[in-house]
Parts: C-alpha cells; structure tokens; sequence
C-alpha cells in the first residue's frame, strides 16, 4: 500500500528542477563569496574610505530593489528561458567590470548594475523552479530550492576570503565568473515552453506587485528589518561582548535554516502552512530577544540557531503564501513581490541599525528593537496576514 502511494506521487526532482537549483546556487555563491573581500578591493584599488566603500557596495540593494516589481512583470510577460539567461549573463560581466574599471564612479554603476541584474535573474530563478514543481508538492518543492541559497550563503563568504588571502583579489574575481559561466550553461539546457503570444493585457498594479499578498509583503519587511542588522553588524556586537569566532554565527544561522528547509516543505504540503510560519514567527522573537540579551558565546550562539531555525520555517512559508495568492500568469510578480518585501525590510534594518548604534554607542539596543519589529509582525499575522490568507488563497 505504501509503495502504491509513493508511485503516485508526483516527481519532485525532476531533471528541470534540479537544473535550476544547481544553477541558483552558482549565482548566489559567485555573489556571496565576492562580498567580503569586496569593501578591502575599493579601498585598496581606489585609495578611498570605509564610508565611500559602503556607499558603492550599498548601490548593489538599491539596484536589486528598484527592478523588482518590473522583474515580475518581465518574467510573467516574456519567456522566461531568455530573460534568465541574458540578465545572469550580464551579472557575470559585471564581475569581469569590478576588476577592469579605474574610476570609481563608473565601478558605482557597475555595482548598481549588478544589483540590477540579479534582482531579474533571481525572481526568474525563483519562477521557473516553481513552474518545475507539482503544486501539490510546492511547499518542500521550494524548501529545497531554498538550500541552495542556504549553502552559498554558509560556504561562499568563507571561500572568498580563503581565496583573497591565499592567492590574492584575482582568483576571486575569477572563480566567481568561471562559476557563473557554468551556471548559464545550465540555464541553456533548461527545458523551459516558449511564452504563449497573447493580447497583451492593460497595465495595472498587479502586474508588477500582488496586490492580494499585501499582508505577506508588510509582515515579510519586518522580518528583513530585524535581519538587515544581523547580515552587518554581528561582528561588531561580538566585538563588544568580546565573543571571538563570530563567523560561525553565520555557519549555524545556515545550519538552522538547511535543517528546517528539510522539513518544512512536506509539512506545508500537508496544510500545515499557517502552523508552521506562525511557530517560525513566535520563535524568532524569542531567538532575537536572546540575542539582545545575550551575556556569553553559549546564548549568543545558539541565539544564531534559533534565527535559522525560525527563517527555515518563515522563508518557505511565506513564498509559498505568495504563489498561492497568485494565478499562474502572476507566479513571477508574487515572487517580486515576496523579495520586494525581503529587500526593503534588509535595506532599512542595515540603515536604521547603523543610525542607532552610532546614538546608543553600541549594539544592544539595536537588537532589542528587532526583537520588538518581530513582535509586532508576529500579532499581524496571526490577526491580520494568516485570516487573509485563508479567505483569498486561489491555490493550497
């Protein structure tokens, strides 16, 4: 009886599907092993201060928040298969950019550019994996997807900066396009159906941001708030409490989120969606109150579990409440909408962060706030996002 059901159950790891996680983990570990090195590059190559650094390296979230909502436009509008392809082939050339250019202005729209670039080929990603899976395996269908996000950002910082030290800035520029060149060959053996040529539709709001995940996108900024300030200040709040390694902050962040990606998924196709995203956003209260709290490594580590834990449950979740919400010819919009929350909420927890740290004259408070955006989120939506999500939901 149990092998009968497991034959009915629809493939998951289809040849497609496996193609284009391979091929986001390639992007996203060019992308994130590049970034530690990246402010040491300005200031070396350029003669320049830590502020301008920040600025030009700052330009690459603002690039990627700009394109979002015409990214899902693009990608529900165009084929899908091109537009993946030339926007993850002009964020390889961008790479090549970063160590050709001698004006630092010309390397700041190369940075915006770059942000430009991924902000389509990711929404893209994220849109052909989903076409890839059977609905009624969505939810673990996007948890793994979610891996290799997870895996490039727990293994390519850690390479960049082993590659810089060792062999110097060149290897890094380098490595990182030989691996996105891999990654486009992969795209181009992605079995992906022409768009169907259709009267095109008048524009409205919802086809560059879904409307009726309003409640996700607000609830999904506070979450990217809280995590703004962890992504650039946890060495400092180390710093300060005098924890030495925290790099592996970051490592069992990861390790939490892979675990919970795991198990997620099939929890959710099971109905278990609002459940498990309401868990992830109680819990993570607690892990960031710990965090704000925190007096040795024991708590301050296992505060970053916690974290990861809670994002393995959240991430998956709210992606999948997205594409739920959307019919298909909107796959790509819900999935710009779902980043677009993510990015504004990181770009104003990193700046908001910054401005309270240089009041306060330390960290603590910083973290204490976060703590606090995540109890509001967590009272929306179990009041507000959850009920809405049941009443409008086309799918799951």
């Amino acid at each position: 009886m149990i092998r009968s059901e497991n034959t009915q159950k629809p493939a998951l790891w289809t040849r497609n599907f496996v193609t284009v996680s391979a091929a986001n983990f390639l992007l996203f570990f060019s992308f994130y092993q590049l970034l530690p090195i990246l402010p040491l590059y300005i200031i070396e190559k350029f003669r320049t201060d830590n502020a301008t650094a920040g600025i030009i390296i700052s330009l690459y979230t603002i690039g990627a928040l700009a394109c979002r909502p015409f990214a899902g436009f693009l990608v529900d509008s165009l084929s899908r298969k091109p537009l993946y392809f030339w926007t993850f082939f002009g964020f390889t050339l961008c790479f090549l950019g970063y160590k050709t250019v001698g004006l630092l202005p010309i390397l700041a729209v190369i940075r915006f550019a770059h942000g430009l670039f991924f902000g389509i080929s990711s929404t893209a990603s994220n849109t052909v994996a989903i076409d890839a899976l059977p609905s009624s395996r969505r939810g673990e269908g996007i948890g793994y997807f979610g891996i290799s996000v997870n895996l490039a950002f727990a293994t390519g910082p850690m390479t960049g900066m082993f590659l810089y030290e060792a062999f110097g800035d060149s290897i890094v520029f380098a490595t990182s396009i030989i691996l996105c060149v891999i990654g486009l060959i992969l795209v181009q053996t992605l079995k992906v159906p022409p768009k169907e040529k259709k009267p095109h539709a008048p524009l409205s709001l919802d086809r560059f941001f879904l409307t009726r995940a309003i409640p996700q996108f607000a609830n999904f900024i506070f979450v990217g708030f809280a995590y703004g300030p962890v992504t650039n200040y946890i060495a400092l709040y180390a710093k300060e409490l005098g924890i030495e390694g925290s790099g592996w902050f970051y490592a069992l962040i990861a390790a939490g989120l892979i675990m919970n990606r795991i198990m997620t998924g099939r929890l959710i196709d099971k109905g278990y969606l609002l459940h498990l995203v309401g868990s992830g956003m109680t819990l993570i209260i607690f892990a960031y109150t710990l965090l704000a709290f925190c007096h040795s490594p024991i708590a301050f580590f296992i505060s970053a579990f916690l974290i990861g834990t809670s994002l393995g449950l959240i991430f998956p979740g709210y992606q999948t409440m997205c594409v739920n919400l959307a019919r298909h010819d909107q796959r790509g919009t819900a999935n710009s909408t779902y980043l677009s929350g993510w990015d504004i909420g990181i770009g104003s927890g990193i700046m908001i962060g910054g401005s309270m740290a240089e009041f306060f004259g330390m960290h603590r408070p910083v973290f204490f706030t976060c703590a606090v955006a995540l109890l509001v989120a967590d009272v929306l939506f179990f009041t507000w996002t959850s009920r809405h999500y049941q009443k409008n939901k086309l799918e799951g």
